[in-house]
């Protein structure tokens, strides 16, 4: 019933980011090496002069096989007036490349492999990725990073598995049918970015700014426990931004639950709700404030508890104001007060204050104390908080306990 420990989850997946490049790195090298003895393929250096407004353009041809190249500032794919046409890219092998500052637009990649390469600072804009692969245990990962754009892009039927996204801005991306397992994010804005029917598990998000994060499944995204998307960033300046990142949860909560993962549903859920009562104004705001104080929205059974603790103790100190009779004897501190009398006897009066007030919530009433003038009428609210209180505690306990 322990809340979920983001931060200790963080720290976790960078730890493991580094670790898996630093084994990418290796094994890298090693593949290089492989490659230049047994199959005499040496690294090559492809450099072009594209820019925003000029193409160098790159021609991959069909069943093509391109290895260890570095490729700097080219244009790859369809450039017309109107980007109305599409290069169709089949059977293509792309392994140990790597890409820096190239453009990629009107693309459809089908049945290609995508084994070991490194796309960094690089722009795609409407790209298709069919049935690819990026993913191989014998092969490297499939990294992109720094500052790299994916514009209208969608990736259908691939393996992405293990796959690493750092510094990355996506703009109405698609993952259909895909698989993520162990896929890193980190670093990513996301304006627009849609899952459907994907293998999640184990995959990890974080430092995210999101915009738009959807989940439009058809049969069901695979969770497991160790599928972790971090807190995501919040412009504090913003009230939509709040409501925005509190859909998002409620999507992920939803998944979790989907999963029969409950208890990360219900740590997704809490967040979720918290978001949305920053996002509101006026009534709304005041009845999502009561059901947080009450029980965390269903997910903080200790929430309930020291509520009703509290209660406890504001009524035992009004009681000793409206006035209590303990065998014969007065507790009514008002009458003391007005005459400026000390107080004598405090702690012995307090503790009889407390003790009904315990049995008056917890609706025992033994009798050997009795409320008198307005206390008759504040023990009968006492008592209907008290069973609405521990209905509350017990539900929302029992809930955690199942889960």
């Amino acid at each position: 019933m322990q809340p979920y420990e983001f931060l200790k989850i963080k720290e976790e997946v960078k730890l493991n980011l580094r670790c898996r490049k630093i084994e990418n790195e290796k094994d890298y090298i090693n593949k290089i090496d492989i490659l230049q003895n047994n199959f005499y393929i040496n690294p090559q250096v492809i450099s072009g002069s594209s820019n925003i407004t000029f193409n160098d353009i790159y021609k991959i041809e069909n069943e093509s096989k391109i290895k260890v190249k570095k490729i700097d500032n080219k244009s790859i794919g369809a450039f017309d007036k109107y980007n109305l046409k599409i290069e169709k890219l089949k059977k293509i092998e792309l392994e140990y490349n790597t890409f820096s500052n190239c453009k990629f637009n009107n693309i459809e990649f089908y049945n290609c492999v995508f084994y070991g390469n490194i796309f960094s600072k690089c722009i795609f804009k409407n790209v298709k990725f069919i049935n690819c692969n990026f993913y191989n245990e014998k092969e490297c990962i499939f990294i992109l990073n720094d500052d790299t754009v994916l514009i209208d892009c969608e990736f259908k039927n691939c393996n992405m598995q293990k796959s690493i996204f750092e510094n990355v801005d996506f703009y109405n991306v698609k993952f259909e049918h895909t698989n993520l397992k162990d896929a890193i994010l980190k670093k990513i804005y996301i304006k627009n970015m849609c899952i459907t029917d994907c293998d999640c598990r184990s995959f990890k998000a974080i430092d995210l700014e999101v915009g738009k994060f959807l989940f439009e499944d058809n049969y069901l995204t695979k969770f497991d426990e160790y599928t972790f998307i971090d807190k995501i960033i919040v412009d504090k300046k913003y009230k939509q931004s709040y409501a925005v990142a509190s859909k998002v949860y409620k999507g992920i909560a939803s998944k979790f639950e989907a999963n029969n993962l409950l208890n990360n549903a219900g740590e997704y859920y809490y967040i979720s709700k918290c978001m949305e009562y920053k996002s509101l104004r006026g009534f709304n705001k005041v009845k999502s404030a009561i059901f947080w104080l009450l029980c965390g929205y269903g997910e903080r059974p200790t929430f309930a508890l020291i509520t009703s603790l509290e209660i406890v103790m504001l009524f035992a100190i009004i009681y000793m104001i409206t006035g209590l009779s303990v065998g014969g004897d007065i507790i009514n501190y008002k009458v003391i007060l007005s005459q400026g009398i000390l107080f004598k006897n405090l702690n012995t009066y307090f503790m009889q204050s407390l003790y009904f007030s315990i049995v008056t919530f917890t609706t025992v009433g033994y009798g050997d104390i009795t409320p008198i003038d307005y206390s008759i009428l504040l023990s009968g609210i006492e008592m209907l908080l008290g069973v609405t209180m521990v209905g509350i505690w017990t539900a929302t306990l029992a809930r955690k306990i199942t889960r």
